[in-house]
């Protein structure tokens, strides 16, 4: 008996490059978000991508103990913002993909976005950046990297001219 999986091969290669697509399309989003902070922040950031896991509780026994127990993924990525001059990063929202990627769910405090093709989530993403507690951070953000500029420039030796 003889199975032919041809046209099964043929349906994976097409949900696999429509996977490579809408990836593609999530990144252009982030991308075109990440330029436009830039320049609106007047600095040199870039967006990136961590692995969301479930918070721990402050319990000081808990944090002792919890160094060896497995942390747990919460199934969002956090997007942060982080400076490119000093070290400071902050989340401003987060993303969670389905398996091809759309629809892709979108969080930022309490508000949940969905989405189902590149133009809802450039919306969705939208929303974010128009959003009045998002600038409040933003500021907040802009300052504090201003703020480790000045304490870098502080710890730099002046350079002193030799004298012959």
């Amino acid at each position: 008996m003889s199975f032919n999986f041809d046209e099964l091969l043929q349906q994976g290669k097409g949900a696999a490059e429509n996977v490579l697509k809408n990836k593609r399309e999530i990144k252009e989003v982030l991308t075109d978000l990440e330029n436009s902070l830039s320049q609106f922040l007047e600095t040199p950031i870039k967006l990136n991508e961590y692995i969301g896991y479930v918070k721990q509780d402050n319990d000081p026994f808990r944090r002792i103990t919890s160094s060896f127990i497995p942390r747990e993924k919460t199934g969002y990525n956090e997007v942060h913002i982080v400076s490119k001059e000093v070290e400071l990063s902050k989340e401003v929202f987060q993303l969670k993909r389905s398996d091809d990627v759309y629809p892709i769910t979108i969080v930022r405090e309490r508000n949940h976005s969905v989405a189902d093709d590149q133009s809802e989530f450039a919306a969705a993403i939208g929303q974010i950046a128009s959003n009045s507690q998002f600038h409040l951070q933003l500021n907040s953000f802009k300052r504090q990297v201003e703020e480790k500029i000045k304490e870098k420039l502080k710890e730099k030796p002046q350079d002193v001219p030799k004298s012959e």
